[in-house]
């Protein structure tokens, strides 16, 4: 089997190191700078970015590894020509299907999208499963970045230290020096597609990312979270019955298809349900209740190993075996006419 690989960062060189060690090659790798191919130890330029499609045609997948600094366009720039040549797409990038989902949905088959939330724990596929006519609320906690550093704040570690070792750790998003930065970049940006991609993905409705209006953190609601860092946690509800008076810190509220959504650092104790949903460390958690009770899941959030190896590399295994029993489902189609 031959894969293909856009992004060469460390999601992407960890992508590349996983499918070698299983046997896959990987021909053609598509970076800014231009079209790479290995070459015994090196991997090496044979071309301009100009022509990536024209290389990776032959591939059988594509893992697309880039970051998000756009809305999506380029993500979406990507895997539209691959999904309409019938070329199946691995993403851990968010906006595409936080952004452009109207218009990649009809191709939603040939994407494996369960690195785009929750890393390696695969939320996507359980909220699918667990999702129900009876479902009332559903709260998450999908942005392990955030998680991570309250989590060690409330366990008496400085501010700076933890977003010093997220920062180290490559849990934040690219781009962000001051702290404040970085909280609000996770907060407005990341937090906005993730909550997108639950919504579009899981079928509660459509909704954009870039229509959410987001509340920036200031210093001063930094310093009483800070303080908070106890009681409060990043948390996004989708839910049937409006809640007016919430405390909560930041964020956003939207409606649609007859859900709520609010998100933001929200008081863990606030609501009871919240109590069997924050997980320690970078992990993402989510909790489903309903007349059928309640049912609550965590696993790994941020980081290359996780993400690689909990969603993408699986996502790939899957496709990749649904394609084949498609070829072959074909195969014997094609026979049975030729005997009529």
């Amino acid at each position: 089997m031959k894969a293909g690989i856009i992004g060469f960062g460390r999601i992407g060189t960890e992508l590349y190191d996983r499918l070698i060690e299983r046997g896959w090659r990987v021909p053609v790798i598509v970076r800014s700078s231009g079209v790479y191919a290995p070459r015994g130890d090196e991997i090496r330029q044979i071309d301009k970015l100009s022509s990536w499609l024209r290389h990776i045609r032959e591939v059988d997948i594509v893992g697309l590894c880039i970051p998000t600094l756009d809305d999506g366009k380029i993500a979406y720039e990507y895997i539209k020509p691959l999904v309409k040549n019938g070329i199946p797409v691995v993403t851990s990038e968010k906006g595409a299907l936080g952004n452009y989902f109207l218009k990649l949905k009809v191709w939603l088959d040939k994407i494996g999208y369960s690195a785009t939330v929750g890393g390696g724990g695969r939320l996507l596929d359980w909220l699918i499963r667990r999702l129900s006519p009876w479902t009332r609320e559903v709260h998450l906690i999908i942005n392990g970045t955030l998680n991570f550093i309250w989590d060690g704040l409330d366990r008496g570690r400085a501010f700076d230290e933890m977003v010093g070792e997220a920062k180290k750790l490559g849990y934040a998003e690219p781009g962000t020096e001051r702290a404040l930065d970085v909280i609000n970049m996770e907060a407005c940006k990341d937090l906005p597609m993730k909550t997108s991609v639950v919504f579009n993905i899981c079928g509660f409705g459509e909704i954009r990312a870039k229509d959410i209006k987001v509340k920036e953190i200031t210093k001063d609601e930094l310093k009483k979270l800070v303080r908070e860092s106890a009681s409060r946690r990043y948390i996004v509800s989708i839910v049937k019955e409006k809640e007016d008076n919430e405390d909560v810190v930041g964020g956003f509220k939207c409606e649609r298809n007859g859900w709520y959504v609010s998100a933001g650092f929200k008081n863990r104790y606030y609501n009871p349900l919240f109590r069997q949903l924050v997980p320690p460390g970078v992990n993402n958690a989510v909790l489903i209740h309903g007349l059928e009770g309640t049912y609550a899941t965590t696993g790994p959030g941020a980081g290359p190993t996780p993400t690689v190896m909990g969603s993408m590399i699986k996502d790939i295994e899957n496709i990749s075996r649904n394609e084949e029993l498609l070829r072959l489902a074909e195969n014997v189609v094609t026979s049975v006419r030729k005997a009529l």
